[in-house]
């Protein structure tokens, strides 16, 4: 989940306008009974429901990719194997084949010649250009700007060719271009506010599929693109069905309702059930986001980074790992897995330790009151926790947390709201006061934390990046600043552990875990590739095909 909000219809109202759409749900979503396979469509379910449909401006990583992959195109993807595969490039650029300069500040990038948008229009270097230029526009409200700030020309050499150079090294540049759909000159450069274009609910684009209507709440149907430039999706329909419950979409995958079980996945402590479903497919990956719990640093309880470190120590992470994940979850102290090169292998796990966050506590300046709840200064260390409704295990951990807290005298409500509401504008105008999220680093595998932790990444003060928590720190700053530069590994290494090494100590957020996903498919369902390189479970879907 990268960006700012504000762009487009708002969520709330997405969420109960929609576009025009039948009323009629297709044959087979609503049943409860179990389903044949249909081999004219596929229906991928999910508990959340995407509302930005335009891929400059969306925010909820893993919902909203969902559009995106199935209405536009990269100039590369990352496979499963964690490698660039081209799409509208023609390769991806290395110094081996001189798309990349021996400095590394130029970049030269062929583009296909036979790609066109769904509106029959043909797709040239114009349109890169014009991603590019709205990427920088600081009028456009961008989910991310990381690596695209650093251009320092961009030139159109003619209709399948750019020259890119920047004004100084960007080793996650390839990463950038991956996780940045390229979006129409010819539509929205006419648009006199992009923000509120109609296009971001009904979108062209050049990808495998289009969008013929969504019931708001409901399902979005797609259907294929005949002439997508890597081949006809093999199969006519796709449709994004949204069942809020975890469970009670468990229940759909298991009856045949979805033919297939995406992002939050199967319950931890369903995957043996699971696993032993006739005519099912259990696939369990790590992926790429971290849980954590974000604290807002500009609200007055958790001003103080000793507070925050206090009530992060309090917490019983590997009890919650344990008991409501099952051990699927790993054990993470940073806002990488464990597994990343760049993971600082020396940071030591303070939780619990009730004891010495009461001390903290008491430290700070917040004392017990005649209700048994903390205060200073006239205000209670009372305050909210907030994530995605219907999601068991979720909610589980947040009374987990809530005793844990209660017991040093601090007092947490848990509100929930559903997914379109909780990571709209509550989270990224910074209005929550703490909430249970997952976050993807912001550059696909690269360990660049700008965009969540550097001081000018805050949208809630400068409209662009996607720093909620509204952590300041001069020193991370400039190792952010240093790191994308830093073409030795080791040397990074370095940079990195030291920025975790801070954030261990200051606490904006409170690492949980690195997840995993269990999701459920038929077995019929082929061509699905589960990585742990992207959030988007849908990342190959024009491959995806009935056996």
């Amino acid at each position: 989940m990268i960006g700012t909000r504000g762009a487009g219809i708002t969520r709330r109202t997405a969420i109960v306008g929609g576009l025009a759409a039948p009323l009629i749900i297709p044959t087979g979503i609503r049943t409860g009974h179990a389903q044949a396979v249909n081999r004219d469509r596929i229906i991928l379910g999910m508990t959340q429901e995407p509302v930005q449909f335009n891929p400059l401006l969306w925010v909820n990583a893993g919902t909203e990719n969902i559009p995106e992959v199935c209405m536009f195109d990269a100039l590369w993807d990352v496979n499963e194997k964690g490698e660039f595969i081209p799409n509208l490039a023609v390769r991806i650029p290395t110094a081996e084949n001189g798309g990349i300069s021996a400095d590394g500040l130029v970049w030269k990038i062929e583009l296909r010649p036979d790609v066109k948008w769904t509106d029959g229009e043909a797709f040239s270097a114009r349109d890169v250009e014009f991603t590019y230029q709205s990427i920088i526009n600081p009028g456009i409200a961008i989910r991310s700007r990381s690596g695209f700030d650093i251009i320092k020309t961009f030139k159109v050499v003619d209709a399948t060719h750019v020259e890119i150079e920047l004004s100084k090294p960007y080793v996650p540049f390839a990463w950038s271009w991956q996780n940045m759909h390229i979006v129409p000159q010819h539509l929205l450069s006419k648009e006199a506010n992009i923000n509120t274009s109609g296009f971001n609910s009904q979108p062209i684009g050049t990808g495998p599929y289009l969008l013929k209507s969504r019931v708001a709440g409901s399902h979005m149907i797609y259907e294929r693109n005949p002439d997508y430039h890597r081949g006809a999706p093999k199969v006519r329909q796709f449709i994004h069905k949204f069942v809020p419950d975890q469970l009670v979409l468990y229940g759909q995958a298991k009856t045949g309702e979805v033919d297939y079980m995406g992002l939050s996945g199967v319950p931890s402590d369903r995957w043996g059930e699971a696993r032993a479903l006739p005519e099912r497919d259990l696939l369990t990956t790590p992926q790429p986001w971290v849980q954590f719990v974000y604290f807002n640093c500009g609200k007055p309880q958790f001003r103080d980074a000793k507070v925050r470190k206090a009530l992060y120590i309090a917490l019983e992470m590997q009890k919650s790992i344990d008991d409501v994940y099952f051990g699927t979850y790993k054990r993470t102290l940073s806002y990488l897995q464990p597994t990343h090169w760049a993971y600082d292998t020396a940071l030591r796990d303070p939780t619990p330790d009730p004891e010495l966050a009461a001390r903290m506590l008491d430290e700070a300046g917040w004392r017990v009151g005649a209700d048994g709840v903390r205060e200073k200064d006239g205000v209670k260390m009372q305050f909210t926790m907030s994530t995605t409704a219907g999601v068991p295990s979720r909610q589980n951990t947040q009374a987990l947390f809530q005793q844990n807290w209660k017991r040093i005298g601090v007092a947490m409500e848990i509100r929930n709201f559903p997914a379109s509401v909780v990571w709209g504008e509550y989270t990224t105008k910074s209005q929550y006061d703490t909430e249970l999220v997952s976050w993807e680093p912001t550059v696909g595998m690269d360990p660049d934390y700008t965009a969540r932790a550097h001081s000018k990444q805050i949208p809630a003060k400068y409209g662009v990046g996607s720093n909620y928590s509204q952590y300041e720190n001069a020193e991370v700053d400039g190792l952010l600043e240093l790191g994308v530069t830093q073409t030795d590994q080791a040397a990074r290494k370095k940079t990195y552990a030291r920025i975790q090494e801070i954030l261990a100590d200051e606490v904006p957020f409170a690492p949980q875990a690195g997840t995993y996903q269990g999701n459920l498919k038929k077995k019929q369902l082929t061509g699905i590739k589960p990585t742990g390189y992207t959030v988007n479970c849908a990342w190959n879907l024009y491959e995806w095909s009935w056996a």
